[in-house]
């Protein structure tokens, strides 16, 4: 999900198809109250949007189109790269943070993790699995999103992928996942853990329009 948006957007189907490369993920099926599967482009359904769309903007910030149209994934081609806004000056630090807020995606008693709460994550202290199976590093076959790293047995993160600033497509799924931290750096871009087949990076910087995972922890 974007850094700071309340609704979390759909992920990645990997279960059941072979994630031969980066380009063939499926967004997990959405259904309306009907039981219809919600496609992409229909008024009610998951659909991608540009931030400088006519109407994405208000007030210069997108935050209300964002509340009223939840499974739209608003990407964002210019600087700051930012889903909320165009302009670095709107750039909101507060959605979440250090205190829960009302944009706060996690549940009562839960919130976003700071930065510091991946400080230990490494290829030593998370064994790696591909699709199911304990497998070495470098290991590219069967590239499903049930592969992932699970940390000093207690804590499993699955390789569920991304969805890219620039275009709101997947990428990755069944490679890597990244999660957000609450941490800002130089009032613009966040701080995020990238866990992958390689390597484990616990405190990169990413700017707010990427669609990557939350792992929220208890307050």
């Amino acid at each position: 999900m974007f850094w700071g948006r309340k609704d979390a957007f759909p992920g990645a189907d990997g279960s059941t198809i072979t994630q031969e490369t980066d380009n063939n993920a499926q967004t997990i099926p959405i259904y309306g109250d009907s039981g219809n599967t919600l496609t992409e482009g229909s008024t009610t359904g998951f659909r991608l949007m540009n931030i400088t769309t006519e109407g994405v903007l208000s007030e210069n910030t997108s935050q209300v189109y964002a509340i009223k149209n939840p499974l739209t994934f608003i990407y964002n081609t210019k600087a700051p790269g930012d889903w909320y806004t165009n302009s670095s000056t709107y750039q909101n630090n507060n959605l979440w943070s250090s205190i829960k807020s009302t944009y706060d995606p996690c549940p009562q008693g839960w919130q976003v993790p700071t930065d510091n709460i991946w400080g230990d994550f490494s290829t030593s202290n998370t064994s790696l699995y591909i699709h199911g199976a304990l497998s070495e590093p470098g290991s590219y076959e069967n590239y499903y999103q049930t592969s992932g790293r699970l940390y000093n047995t207690l804590a499993w993160y699955s390789f569920s992928g991304y969805r890219n600033n620039l275009s709101g497509s997947l990428g990755a799924v069944g490679m890597g996942s990244c999660y957000w931290s609450s941490t800002i750096v130089d009032g613009k871009d966040t701080r995020y853990t990238d866990i992958t087949i390689n390597y484990v990076r616990p405190s990169r910087l990413l700017q707010r329009a990427y669609g990557i995972s939350v792992r929220c922890i208890q307050e």
